[in-house]
């Protein structure tokens, strides 16, 4: 095997250090082929011409990194990523940790290849691999899989959650786990009823913000919003349950049906899961306004489409260029833009609902003027410059005088802090710390007197509380006589949902007091980055 045995040792040790998986069974045939000793000096170059190449190919596929197939069908995205962002984004992947290690790691292998046969140790490293899942697999229920560091192994125990749709008994398989949450969520519904002739109608504003977490805010210290505490209620454990755009605005515009799969919703939309529909035949005025121009990977088209959207979108190009996003098109002011918005149809005499969808705190966006070209390093600025545009927008709605409900939803984190499996900014891997968003909504005009801090609900929600709570709402006004049933009791009620995330590849479950992941090939691991 020569010198390609310090190919296996590092990827071994990126493997046990839980920055890579480890797919045993090709990397042992591999190994085979390059110690099969060849006499032919011509065969043997030729043989570790093609290796070369195929150990490439077989480090990316052991990699965390997204698939072969889901990189050919992003592709077109990816070029339309502006040049200095992607060198941004190579620069990440640099750990000087890591890095550190494997120069060590090469050091060693110098000193000892002439003494000793290191190829044997390669090989009794690999097959450590499928002995450690399998002991791995013992612990969580499972398949097992080799593509996880065994040491990182989840609770042998599963506790059923106090939510409806979590039927599932406790003993349960994790697939069919999964299955039962599915089974489950097929079955919510609500509906909002009319609210035509009511004594006090009211609008909603719904806050779609890309790029924000609670990992996120703990990363900056910014825990503590005072932006949250702005609100009525703050949700602790949403579960956005995507981490990228386009699945995002369909799970929230599906928020009066339960969670679906991730290939359920480019399926079409019934027009009872639709919360759009649902607005119009209850009696609002439908807006949709974003801060940009929707081109990037169809997001306009997606919104109109499989969110149902048809009213279209409200111009957004009277407000000034506040930055420039990763594709290097243009993002508008959330300020200026809010406010414009507000006094063209603030004075409608339908109750109005707008669903607002802002990119500021995209990764990638380039702010004029900043000290740093690093979008992490700008990340902060342009969460204070947002935060401070939406509580201005919230002061705007309270002094226009008419009753709204305010929803603070985030479509998804940044990533900023990364991880062993994913650099920041990466969001392939729908992790806790990238789906657990700081949701919250506000009564602005309710009757009920707001307060002094934000009731904190501590239990795990997704869209479908929202959507609930807003039939809630239509159903038994906040905003007329006594204000109806006081919000603590609304919000006590609401529906709760077992974590579960998903992208096209890979799903997250919350599984007793640890997290699973299932991966590609449908096999599950323990999650612990």
């Amino acid at each position: 095997m020569g010198d390609w045995s310090l190919y296996f040792f590092a990827k071994l040790c990126l493997y046990y250090g839980g920055f890579i998986g480890f797919h045993w069974l090709p990397n042992l045939v591999f190994a085979i082929v390059l110690a099969f000793p060849l006499e032919v000096p011509l065969v043997r170059r030729a043989r570790t011409v093609l290796a070369i190449p195929l150990a490439i190919v077989l480090l990316y596929y052991d990699s965390w990194l997204p698939s072969f197939g889901r990189v050919a069908s992003q592709a077109g995205a990816l070029l339309e990523f502006d040049r200095g962002y992607l060198l941004e984004l190579l620069g990440r992947f640099v750990n000087p940790y890591v890095l550190a290690g494997m120069i060590f790691l090469t050091v060693a292998h110098l000193l000892l290849r002439q003494r000793v046969r290191l190829a044997t140790f390669a090989f009794a490293g690999i097959l450590s691999v499928p002995l450690a899942a399998l002991i791995g697999s013992w612990q969580i229920g499972g398949a097992p899989d080799a593509n996880r560091p065994a040491a990182a192994s989840a609770s042998a125990s599963v506790s059923a959650s106090a939510s409806a749709s979590a039927s599932a008994p406790a003993l349960l398989e994790p697939s069919a786990q999964l299955e039962a949450f599915y089974a489950a969520e097929r079955q919510r519904r609500v509906a909002l009823p009319s609210i035509r002739g009511s004594r006090a109608p009211f609008d909603v504003v719904l806050l779609h913000v890309c790029s924000l977490s609670w990992d996120d805010l703990a990363y900056l210290g910014e825990s503590g919003q005072p932006l949250l505490n702005r609100f009525d209620a703050v949700f602790r454990q949403f579960n956005a349950a995507s981490t990228y755009s386009g699945p995002s605005i369909l799970r929230v515009l599906r928020s009066t049906c339960g969670q679906a799969r991730h290939d359920e919703m480019y399926q079409g939309v019934a027009n009872e899961c639709s919360l759009i529909h649902n607005f119009d035949v209850a009696g609002f005025e439908v807006h949709g306004l974003l801060n940009h121009n929707g081109e990037f990977d169809n997001f306009a088209r997606t919104l109109r489409g499989y969110g149902g959207l048809r009213q279209g979108l409200d111009d957004n190009r009277h407000a000034p260029e506040a930055m420039r996003a990763f594709d290097n098109s243009p993002v508008y002011a959330d300020g200026p833009l809010l406010a414009g918005w507000l006094q063209q149809h603030g004075k409608s005499a339908r109750p109005l609902a707008l669903y607002y969808n802002t990119i500021t705190l995209h990764d990638g966006n380039r702010v004029p003027g900043a000290g740093s070209s690093s979008t992490l390093a700008t990340f902060k600025p342009r969460l204070t410059r947002l935060l401070a545009d939406l509580d201005r927008f919230i002061s705007q709605l309270e002094q226009r005088g008419r009753p709204v409900v305010v929803l603070f939803v985030p479509e998804h984190g940044a990533g900023l802090r990364g991880d062993r499996m994913q650099i920041a900014g990466m969001r392939e891997i729908p992790s806790p710390a990238v789906t657990l968003v700081p949701a919250a909504v506000k009564l602005i005009g309710a009757k009920q007197a707001a307060t002094a801090q934000p009731l904190v609900v501590d239990k795990p929600l997704s869209h479908f509380a929202l959507g609930t709570l807003l039939a809630g709402f239509v159903a038994d006004n906040p905003f007329a006589g006594d204000g109806g049933q006081p919000l603590a009791q609304r919000l006590q009620a609401l529906p709760e949902t077992p974590f579960v995330s998903e992208n096209a590849n890979i799903v997250v479950m919350r599984r007793g007091d640890g997290y699973l992941m299932r991966s590609p090939a449908g096999n599950w691991t323990a999650f612990k980055p």
